[in-house]
């Protein structure tokens, strides 16, 4: 996964805004100056951000940084991402516009609005997980995330829970609950700030009605300037191939790409395909490229695509196709023989 130019200098002014050498954290990741980063350049490795919030880490020695750079002025560097937040009308908004507007500083949202009747749940999902900088990366968003229930008139106890995936670094504890409250897990499976569903809608004192349209029409028109980013639907659909035979539960796929189930789903939805309608375009070109082989019979077909039997492939394959495998092997070229792209296999 690859990130923005810009995520590397709001770390770089986090530290500097805190009052530390953000020339120092650059020059350990090989960067030079801060201005040599260019925001419109050439995205980066994800890999590489996190050596920069681990070289922050190292820098502050302070091994919950994260949880400053959250809340810190720094973060203003995501400036148009910013300016429609500010003045959003509801923190359900809010998190709309993030996970909209994301691409245009990442492949994906690192947040996901769950809504259940006793609680909402902002889910985290950092791009960067493990080591030294995926605990500074989860501490920030989390952060964040805490930052706007709060800026959405919440009080202390509207934040009803918060799961933490790694272990509380010692003597760290009371920084947490300074940063979160008292209800703060540690060790959990996933990175999630519970909190009162009734924050959602609840208008926001800073909400500029002309500012926020204003400020959407420059985020819409940055984000179309920005081009597509790699569909999820064609980064799933790389990997199904990549593991075929075998096929990965959507539970399995979502846990891949770092997404929870209804994560995953709604983001193929917005592509216009479902998980099982993409397992099954893969089947199908899997399918029709071993046909193409005519060293391979059909029962060999059928058993490197994992059915239990031939009826089961041809059944499937009519499914597909509207032919049997047999009609699509003999059929010209030119014909009946297209694969899913158009093109003769």
């Amino acid at each position: 996964m690859n990130v923005s130019p810009v995520n590397f200098k709001a770390v770089a002014y986090v530290l500097d805004v805190e009052g530390f050498d953000s020339a120092a954290a650059l020059e350990r990741c090989g960067f030079g100056a801060i201005d040599a980063l260019d925001d419109h350049g050439p995205w980066l490795p994800a890999r590489q951000l996190g050596d920069l919030m681990a070289a922050a880490v190292d820098v502050t020695r302070d091994p919950c940084f994260g949880l400053v750079a959250g809340k810190s002025k720094g973060l203003m560097r995501h400036v148009t991402l910013m300016q429609v937040t500010l003045v959003a009308p509801t923190l359900r908004q809010v998190i709309d516009d993030i996970c909209r507007f994301a691409p245009l500083y990442l492949e994906r949202s690192e947040v996901e609005l769950c809504v259940r009747s006793d609680a909402a749940e902002i889910v985290v999902a950092p791009v960067v997980s493990l080591g030294v900088g995926g605990r500074f990366r989860t501490e920030l968003v989390a952060t964040s995330a805490a930052q706007m229930v709060r800026f959405a008139r919440g009080a202390a106890e509207d934040i009803l829970a918060v799961e933490m995936p790694h272990a509380c670094p010692p003597g760290q504890a009371s920084r947490y609950a300074a940063t979160f409250g008292p209800q703060v897990r540690f060790g959990c499976d996933r990175c999630a700030v519970a909190f009162n569903p009734r924050l959602l809608d609840m208008p926001l004192q800073t909400h500029d009605p002309g500012a926020y349209a204003a400020a959407r029409r420059v985020a819409e028109a940055a984000l179309a300037a920005h081009g597509p980013m790699p569909r999820i639907a064609e980064r799933v659909k790389h990997w199904l191939l990549s593991v075929m035979p075998r096929q990965p539960s959507l539970k399995e796929a979502a846990a891949r790409f770092r997404l929870s189930e209804r994560g995953l789903r709604r983001q193929l939805s917005a592509s216009g395909v479902t998980y099982t309608e993409l397992t099954q375009q893969c089947h199908r070109s899997v399918a029709e490229h071993l046909l193409a082989r005519r060293d391979l019979s059909i029962q060999q077909v059928a058993d490197r695509l994992g059915f239990a039997s031939v009826a089961s492939f041809h059944r499937a394959f009519r499914r597909w196709t509207g032919s049997t495998p047999v009609r699509w092997r003999d059929a010209p070229l030119s014909g009946a023989r297209r694969t899913p792209s158009g093109e003769a296999p």
